[in-house]
């Protein structure tokens, strides 16, 4: 094997790890800016990937939509489930001013049991298979492009360009959009912020559950 077929071999194999982490890395970021740490992640992680995968198998055998739709069906669903998971984070940290630390570490021990309890007791083991259908062979015109055609636009699976889309997006939003200044100085100094009108609570509560639907996202493409 020469170099160049190694490189075209590992590069995306690389992409289609770093992504997912990258987009939960960026849910850390809303939540942490916000004034909230949350380490509960890896849990929402795993929440999202359980559910996304039993979603898309079930799709996978009993509907007739496309593999484009179910991959969007289960990565949609993912996040729907981690953000609905973060409102426990979100509630035990700010209304009810619990120690964030312990309030995420509960919430990923939970997650880890529920999936493990949920997946044996239907499925006889802790492991959600699904079709691995979702690969791109080659990117139509990109594919074709000399050196970074095969790097990056080949064998590259959908989630992974969905991924840096919203990855991409979230930067944006986080440090070029209003939205995403008033949620920083939530963060940075919430005493202002409540002075000039600014409903810190909602803030943050958005900031955590925007968190949320990330991690699940990236446990979706990371599974």
């Amino acid at each position: 094997m020469s170099f160049l077929d190694l490189l075209y071999y590992l590069v995306p194999l690389i992409i289609a790890s770093a992504v997912p982490l990258s987009v939960v890395a960026l849910g850390a970021l809303f939540s942490e800016r916000s004034g909230v740490v949350n380490i509960a992640l890896e849990g929402i992680m795993l929440m999202g990937a359980f559910v996304g995968a039993v979603v898309i198998r079930s799709l996978q055998a009993n509907s007739s939509l496309s593999t484009t739709s179910i991959a969007l069906l289960g990565l949609g669903v993912g996040a729907v489930v981690g953000r609905v998971f973060s409102v426990a984070h979100a509630f035990a940290s700010i209304h009810m001013k619990s120690n964030q630390i312990i309030s995420a570490t509960a919430l990923n021990m939970f997650a880890l049991a529920f999936g493990s309890f949920i997946a044996r007791t239907f499925n006889n083991t802790i492991i959600i298979s699904t079709q691995d259908v979702f690969r791109i062979s080659s990117v139509p015109i990109l594919g074709d492009i000399p050196f970074i055609g095969n790097l990056f636009f080949k064998g590259a699976y959908l989630s992974t360009y969905v991924g840096v889309i919203i990855f991409i997006i979230g930067i944006v939003v986080l440090y070029k959009t209003k939205a995403g200044l008033r949620l920083r100085s939530c963060g940075e100094n919430p005493q202002a912020a409540d002075s000039l009108g600014i409903n810190v609570y909602r803030v943050r509560y958005a900031g955590v559950l925007v968190s949320g639907a990330l991690a699940g996202l990236g446990g979706v493409i990371f599974r």
